[in-house]
């Protein structure tokens, strides 16, 4: 499960780098020269897409999401583990799961038709950033159960 991640994880930094470098290369193409290119606009679209979605999942994985510290101050270190174990098993496992069966017919879709840019002229292949819609909730989800697993494992060996 490490492994997936620490892919999830390159591949945020390697979007994060194209979103930068295309940008970079649409702001400098139009203010010095002149000239914009809708493909370049559109990749550092879809490779924004595809990081934010993706990033969701890396910020999970690392404990690093947005929480209320007002209470988790005051609490002990068990206390902390059973209110994260809770919230991932009434809040992130059914709000994802609910995300990835809502977002499947979309996909579906996209692919079925094999979805481009909504621009004339733009690129080709926006079905392969809206699968981040499921791969986002796939990931959570199977984080989330390989968490619940780890923890039926320490009950178990008490």
């Amino acid at each position: 499960m490490r492994n997936v991640f620490v892919t999830v994880r390159s591949v945020c930094m390697g979007l994060a780098v194209i979103v930068f470098l295309g940008q970079l290369a649409m702001v400098l193409m139009r203010y010095l020269l002149g000239v914009g290119f809708l493909e370049i606009q559109d990749g550092v679209n879809y490779a924004f897409a595809a990081l934010v979605a993706l990033s969701v999942a890396v910020t999970f994985d690392a404990d690093r999401h947005v929480r209320v510290d007002v209470l988790r101050q005051r609490w002990s270190a068990l206390t902390n583990r059973r209110v994260d174990w809770l919230g991932d098993l009434l809040l992130a496992l059914p709000v994802f799961a609910l995300m990835a069966w809502s977002a499947f017919p979309l996909v579906r879709s996209s692919w079925a038709i094999l979805e481009g840019s909504p621009e004339t002229g733009g690129l080709p292949g926006l079905f392969i950033v809206k699968t981040c819609l499921l791969i986002l909730p796939l990931l959570i989800v199977l984080l989330v159960l390989h968490r619940f697993a780890g923890l039926i494992r320490r009950i178990a060996a008490r």
